[in-house]
């Protein structure tokens, strides 16, 4: 009979034989068991980098921080089995790219490796829609629109069902506010994956362009309950709410966002700041701006744009006028020439260079805003009202041509949702300018150009406002376009102009006043 001893020896010297086993293999030299180790048919399992795609996908169509780690891993597996393989190297141009646009990585060095990966990809493969969609949405970070939009044309052509060739080609659209191509995009990601938040996102974003915003917050929501743990639609639906003047609403929702995504706090805050410079809290929006460091490293560049004007501005509107100088004056110099991004950047560095001249003004030093004004409206789409003011300032100082030449160069980058009111307003005194009988052929010829642009985009854009109608008919009227001049009258009678009475003495007018249809309009009751 075994005694104690015994028995606990019989149980003890299996477990050290066990460990002695594990302790010789680790001893042992190691032969690293990789992928492509594996024959690719055994068991009728697929191919390794097959799964390793499809999982990596998998992860990176998750949109979230957590698991974008997890695509990049499996991506450079792939890039180190099958380093011919093009799947690989636009898989990590792609998650570079998602990366940096979220702020996840706001390293351009990352990013710049990201592009090589897409170019690499590519090389190997030019028929891949895969390689041109990695480029593509490398190029769209890096603020490269032009040839972004180029590899995401090229992407759809290849596989028009690929749900992410559509859905960042209609990013890259909306960046550039070619609104009606992003919506179509947004419909067909829709179509192609049904329960996809991002999809409903994006469809959410062009609804909130259009400021329909009950239909926005839809898709936001639609999109929250796909995924409650999705950053992006729970930012749409603060941001409708804001856009639509809804601040308490908006606030209590960023709050909770930070709450639900506390590693994303530094996004927020900026947003929330936008919002209190919105609702006139300058001094709240500045304790958030000040939390933040200058020196942070921010992704996109919009969000530092943002934040830089954000700033600037509630400087500005609490008289501290120089500390707002150089902010503006920062996010001036930091805007690199020849920019080839995405309309809102633009638009917030227009106003920087618009400020920065009436600042100028202001200290008796209208030649240096007129360089200023001069350099930012070198660059094509800006924002209009820049170009419009420093062709008002050649126009005042007798330099029609120049003035001329500025509002072209403006009206050539003029986006689709541009308030075309403004816009035929800003051009007036050109209008009439050009109007006076001591100008050349040449400059009555291009004004005559920029009156059929703008009533081009008039006509696109369908304002439900009759002033851009009745502003085109009196530079109509003072060109000498009597027929569109009365037919845009027409137009503006149709949407409410009620004011035909008094039109009839405006001297804007009076080279139309003795035809017929005009002397009806304003004899109507």
């Amino acid at each position: 009979m075994l005694n104690n001893q015994d028995r606990l020896g019989r149980r003890i010297h299996p477990i050290l034989g066990r460990i002695l086993m594990v302790i010789l293999v680790l001893a042992a030299p190691q032969k690293v068991c990789l992928a492509a180790d594996f024959p690719a048919d055994e068991g009728g399992l697929p191919d390794r980098k097959d799964m390793f795609f499809l999982r990596a996908i998998d992860y990176l169509e998750r949109y979230r921080r957590e698991d974008i780690g997890q695509a990049i891993r499996l991506f450079n597996r792939m890039v180190a089995i099958a380093p011919s393989d093009p799947r690989g190297h636009a898989g990590l141009a792609e998650v570079r790219a998602l990366k940096y646009l979220w702020g996840w990585e706001p390293d351009p060095a990352a990013l710049e490796r990201g592009l090589r990966s897409g170019r690499r990809a590519v090389t190997l493969a030019p028929d891949s829609s895969d390689a041109h969609l990695g480029l593509g949405i490398a190029y769209m970070a890096s603020e490269r629109y032009t040839p972004g939009l180029a590899e995401l044309d090229r992407a759809v052509a290849l596989d028009d069902g690929s749900l992410r060739a559509h859905l960042y080609r209609g990013l890259l659209l909306r960046g550039l506010r070619r609104i009606e191509e992003a919506r179509k995009e947004a419909r067909r990601t829709i179509e192609l994956a049904p329960a996809s938040p991002v999809a409903h996102t994006f469809l959410g974003d062009c609804e909130l362009d259009q400021r329909h915003f009950t239909l926005a917050r839809a898709s936001y929501f639609t999109a929250a309950e796909l995924d409650q743990r999705l950053l992006w639609p729970r930012l749409g639906i603060a941001a409708s709410y804001q856009r639509e003047t809804n601040l308490g609403a908006a606030e209590r929702t960023y709050l909770i966002i930070e709450k639900d995504f506390p590693e994303e706090a530094t996004r927020v805050r900026i947003l929330v700041a936008s919002m209190l410079v919105s609702g006139q809290r300058y001094d709240d929006a500045l304790t958030l701006y000040q939390g933040i460091s200058e020196k942070e490293a921010l992704s996109p560049p919009l969000l530092r744009r943002l934040m830089q004007a954000g700033r600037a501005y509630s400087l500005e509107k609490l008289e501290r006028q120089e500390e707002a100088e150089y902010f503006w004056n920062q996010l001036v110099e930091e805007f690199p020439s020849g920019f080839d991004g995405g309309r809102r950047d633009r638009e917030v560095v227009s106003q920087a260079f618009e400020t920065l001249a009436r600042i100028y003004d202001a200290k008796g030093e209208s030649k240096r805003s007129d360089r200023l004004l001069e350099k930012a409206c070198q660059e094509v789409g800006m924002s209009f009202s820049l170009y419009a003011s420093l062709a008002e300032r050649q126009r005042s100082a007798g330099k029609l041509e120049g003035a001329v030449s500025t509002v072209r160069q403006g009206l050539k980058g003029l986006a689709e949702d541009e308030d075309m009111v403004t816009a035929t307003q800003k051009v007036l005194p050109i209008f009439r300018s050009a109007a006076s009988g001591r100008v050349s052929a040449l400059v009555r010829s291009q004004t005559l150009e920029i009156l059929a642009d703008l009533a081009g985009h008039v006509k696109r854009a369908a304002p439900p406002s009759y002033a851009a109608y009745l502003n085109l008919a009196r530079g109509e009227a003072l060109l000498r376009q009597n027929s569109q001049a009365l037919d845009h009258l027409r137009q503006a009678v149709e949407k409410g102009f009620g004011g035909m009475r008094q039109a009839a003495r405006d001297p804007d007018f009076k080279g139309i006043a003795g035809e017929p249809a005009f002397r009806a309009f304003s004899e109507t009751p």
